[in-house]
């Protein structure tokens, strides 16, 4: 059947994320050394804020890094059902210590002892509850069975089953409660569902296409109501979730990319160039950071954090702001693409210029005729 070019073909879901593994597993393969650490620190973020706001937290972006810097709360009033932020971080952060993926664990690592967020009010077993959600998802992928394929689809329908028939991670329906003798709506103010996000790359490496370890933030956002069987619909959930998970993944990679050659380049000759590269790819990837932050996170002095940062801002590479709290705050300055250069006005003859330009060819052809006649008579 010819294809009809009125109506294209557009290709199946399936087909566009196999086509974004594709890049993915080429992108990682041909990764520089400098970009790697960058696209780790950025997932170690990505799913620490997709894990705060899947808990039902409240917060801007500018407010979690202050948060994580220890100099303000993460949100003005969170509900005391939410798992405690900082506990939650720390689970994660921890989980990610023991990624196989070298990049994730090394950042993981250094950003736990740079997470100096302010101690959370619960105590007692709230405090643990996100180390449990952990290992139950733990227990959940160990107990799929998982099929030999090379691509991820089966699998991941697999997994969103799974998820959905535990009272862990399926998403929960509102429901009836009595208060004061009156049925109220109770919503369910978050799911665990980053429990398993941060497992999926895991799972799917490498038995499954995903080149790397990577966490898939966003991944198992079951809807409510999901059939708990390999239902086609799970399959379809799972192929869709898998398209905007290597989506994101395949931005990220093409943004360390380019911040790693930035990096590199602005450092090239300069002194301290080893530790700052290092500075510069936290800053890159995860975010803002204060001194006290980045002495403990890639361990220098006070005034070795000085020393790095001026290098960093001879280079272009961060600007330094005073928070509120008199706080020195360090940030990557984003790249920003060249203006294209302003576009010169379309020249549009007059008609007056165009007759007189046909008239001057009118009258070049008739003295190159007459001088042609000419020479023939000779």
């Amino acid at each position: 059947m010819q294809p009809d070019p009125l109506h294209p073909l557009e290709p199946a879901p399936i087909t566009l994320c196999a086509l974004l593994l594709g890049r993915i597993q080429i992108g990682i393969s041909r990764a520089s050394d400098a970009a790697l650490p960058v696209l780790a620190a950025r997932s170690i973020r990505e799913s620490l804020l997709t894990a705060l706001r899947q808990e039902g937290h409240e917060f801007t972006e500018s407010r979690f890094f202050t948060w994580f810097a220890g100099l303000d709360t993460l949100s003005e009033g969170s509900p005391a059902s939410l798992r405690p932020p900082k506990a939650l971080c720390q689970a994660i952060l921890t989980e990610f210590r023991h990624n196989p993926w070298p990049p994730l664990a090394l950042a993981a690592e250094a950003l736990l002892r740079a997470f100096i967020a302010p101690s959370d009010l619960h105590l007692g077993t709230e405090h643990e509850d996100a180390h449990t959600a952990v290992q139950a998802a733990h227990a959940l992928i160990a107990a799929i069975d998982s099929p030999e394929d090379a691509l991820p689809f089966h699998a991941a329908a697999r997994l969103f089953a799974a998820a959905a028939r535990s009272p862990h991670f399926a998403r929960q329906m509102p429901s009836l409660a009595l208060v004061r003798g009156m049925a109220m709506e109770q919503r369910p103010t978050g799911h665990a569902g980053w429990a398993l996000d941060i497992l999926a790359g895991h799972y799917l490496s490498p038995r499954h296409g995903l080149p790397a370890a990577l966490p898939l933030p966003g991944l198992v956002a079951l809807p409510a109501g999901l059939p708990d069987s390999d239902d086609p619909d799970v399959a379809q959930e799972a192929i869709a979730a898998l398209h905007g998970a290597f989506s994101r993944i395949d931005r990220w990679l093409t943004e360390a990319e380019r911040d790693g050659a930035r990096i590199s380049a602005g450092l090239h000759d300069r002194r301290s160039s080893g530790r700052a590269r290092e500075l510069a790819g936290y800053l890159a990837g995860f975010g803002p950071l204060r001194g006290a932050q980045i002495e403990a996170l890639i361990g220098v002095s006070r005034p070795g954090v000085r020393v790095l940062t001026t290098t960093l801002s001879d280079a272009a590479l961060i600007e330094t702001h005073v928070s509120r709290n008199a706080a020195r705050i360090h940030a990557y300055l984003p790249w920003e693409p060249e203006a294209p250069a302003p576009a010169q006005e379309k020249f549009t003859p007059s008609r007056e210029a165009i007759e007189d330009y046909e008239a001057s060819m009118r009258a070049i052809e008739d003295l190159l005729n007459r001088t042609a006649a000419r020479d023939g008579e000779d």
